[in-house]
């Protein structure tokens, strides 16, 4: 035997058994196999997925730009309150807290500028609102100042807001000024109808009280009361009130103690106001959204 190549003599006998172990494996895999479906080709099966990949991922980005445009364009329909501008606000009223709007009783034209009060001591003033709030509580007295100042006699001048409170109002006219109060309060819906106390008149002290339907049902309260009396002369403020769902509702009129002369508005005129459907869209505003904390007992009358 040669050694010097280094290699093991070629063994026939060996290289034949391999042969034969591979035949008994590739036979057995075959039958194995045998009736099964064939092996699918993996590479349409991905270039699929990756196209529905792709597909979810061009609709989740179009979701979200049709949602950012959709946001815009409702944005663009929403209300716009005190910015001056007559367009696009007719038929639209101030924003909710909920995004909900009302019916806009009038154009409000320029917008009226506030009259400063300075709060006094332990008072608080429309200034310490939140921003949000405070926004809300200014539109809302744009709108009614500008709808008082059509509804009330032309005595009155222009009507403007208050700053230091959403149902303080200022009419002025030749100099003179008279405060309004358009107020809606929540009651909680006790028994605090201004109906429930005797309504009568007290000829010595000026008083007259007397109770009328509105159009929509209501009994609404109507007083004339005497104010300030000096040279003889006593200046006259008409206030009104009714219960509209859980909450009170003030109307009220007063003269111009300097001047001491009264406020130029009658009963009935008042009367005239607090039943304008107009008027009563802005009352139904106030009470489903409070801008006003509630009070626990309302009296008198």
């Amino acid at each position: 035997m040669d050694m010097s190549s280094g290699r093991a003599p070629y063994d026939s006998a060996q290289e034949n058994a391999r042969e034969n172990e591979l035949l008994l494996i590739r036979s057995a895999m075959a039958e194995a196999a045998e009736g099964a479906p064939p092996l699918p080709d993996l590479v349409p099966v991905a270039l699929v997925q990756g196209r529905r990949r792709r597909a979810r991922a061009r609709v989740a980005v179009g979701t979200g730009v049709a949602a950012v445009l959709a946001l815009g364009t409702f944005g663009a329909t929403l209300p716009s309150w005190g910015t001056g501008s007559v367009a696009g606000q007719v038929g639209a009223a101030p924003g909710a807290p909920d995004g909900t709007a009302m019916p806009t009783p009038v154009p409000t034209g320029p917008s009226r500028t506030p009259v400063h009060v300075e709060p006094t001591p332990g008072e608080s003033s429309m200034a310490g609102l939140p921003a949000a709030e405070r926004r809300r509580q200014e539109q809302f007295q744009q709108q009614a100042a500008a709808l008082l100042d059509t509804l009330l006699p032309a005595g009155f001048g222009t009507v403007r807001p208050v700053d230091l409170a959403v149902s303080r109002y200022q009419g002025g006219s030749n100099g003179r000024v008279f405060p309004v109060v358009f107020s809606v309060r929540p009651t909680g819906g006790s028994a605090d109808a201004p109906g429930e106390a005797p309504c009568r008149d007290n000829p010595k002290k000026m008083f007259q009280c007397k109770e009328a339907k509105l159009p929509d049902g209501r009994v609404a309260r109507v007083v004339s009361a005497a104010g300030n009396q000096k040279d003889g002369r006593t200046i006259v403020g008409v206030s009104l009130r009714f219960v509209y769902g859980d909450s009170t509702v003030l109307l009220s009129a007063d003269g111009d103690d300097s001047a001491m002369v009264s406020a130029p508005v009658t009963a009935d005129q008042l009367l005239g106001v607090a039943g304008d459907s107009r008027f009563l869209a802005l009352v139904r505003y106030a009470e489903t959204f409070p801008m006003e904390p509630k009070q626990e007992s309302v009296r008198g009358g």
